[in-house]
């Protein structure tokens, strides 16, 4: 099992992760610049760029859908094992972007639904990394 997640009470963080959430939320839903959001919830721009892809606000409905980023040699077959991989964890695939290699490594963007997933995403994510020819994988975003 990959340890690199935790979930852990919002009172023992330090209060600057809940005002990255609130300034993310406003920069996304209120189409705000990040300078603004920042000033609002008093942070640095430079933590909330620091934090605002590593923490995620849980809700009832959380992790049902999961983007996720891979970075994977051209070779042949990488793709496909990275798909089976995902399928095998009973993840459901919504899109996939993957963009032309450059020097031999192509960058590949999966948005899924997790919702009927035997394993979490960061388990998925653990195991794609095993894949041969797979640079790293990351979790984008999880709504």
């Amino acid at each position: 099992m990959n340890d690199e997640y935790l979930i852990v009470l919002k009172s023992i963080l330090p209060e600057y992760f809940e005002a990255v959430i609130k300034a993310k939320a406003m920069v996304e839903d209120e189409n705000r610049s990040v300078s603004e959001a920042c000033k609002r919830y008093n942070i640095s721009r430079s933590t909330y760029y620091k934090y605002k892809d590593k923490i995620f606000n849980a809700s009832k409905n959380y992790g049902k859908k999961s983007i996720i980023g891979v970075k994977a040699g051209d070779k042949a077959g990488v793709l496909n094992a990275i798909i089976t991989e995902i399928y095998d964890a009973g993840a459901n695939i919504i899109s996939i972007n993957s963009a032309m290699p450059v020097k031999d490594v192509a960058f590949i963007t999966i948005a899924m639904d997790v919702s009927d997933a035997t394993i979490d995403t960061a388990q998925i994510i653990y195991k794609l990394k095993a894949i041969e020819h797979v640079k790293s994988a990351s979790i984008i975003s999880v709504e």
